[in-house]
């Protein structure tokens, strides 16, 4: 039996933001709880930073109650950098903001630049091209981006629904 195609049927992702603090680890929570409830527990997820310092650290206070409030625990993760290996276990990396993707994108080795895209790319709701940081414009934006994507990227790639 052959492996499936892994760019139709992916089974790894990774969410790449920038300190790995708030928007990559709430894009985790949110797109395991998408995964779960679709059934979908053999995808693997994980989130990365570009710019991670110290490192090992819990998300940001208030980004961890953001996620409960909606049912989604991200209290346990912990920020990491991102790093060449994750390119080779990922079928997919998927940046927050054209910042994060850019440094995404130059840091994948030779033949593997192709993973790295846009989660908000995966909307169906609202059309946006970045996913907000809510210092910028406040918690229910930044939800909703990552919700609405989240819950895209499983319609688009895994359930094959037509969409709304």
């Amino acid at each position: 039996m052959t492996e499936p195609n892994t760019n139709i049927h992916p089974r790894r992702i990774l969410l790449v933001c920038i300190g790995n603090r708030v928007r990559s680890p709430l894009a985790q929570g949110f797109l395991r709880a998408e995964l779960d409830s679709a059934g979908l527990t053999h995808v693997r997820v994980d989130s990365a930073g570009t710019n991670v310092w110290p490192g090992n650290e819990a998300p940001e206070r208030e980004a961890i109650f953001e996620a409960a409030r909606v049912g989604v625990d991200i209290a346990q993760l912990r920020s990491r950098e991102l790093t060449e290996a994750d390119f080779e276990q990922h079928d997919q990396v998927l940046a927050m903001d054209w910042d994060s993707h850019a440094l995404a994108e130059a840091m994948a080795p030779a033949g593997q630049g192709h993973k790295v895209g846009h989660l908000a790319h995966h909307t169906r709701r609202d059309r946006v091209t970045t996913i907000p940081d809510p210092a910028a414009c406040g918690y229910a934006s930044t939800l909703a981006a990552i919700q609405d994507a989240c819950e895209g990227w499983v319609v688009n790639h895994l359930v094959r629904r037509p969409v709304r």
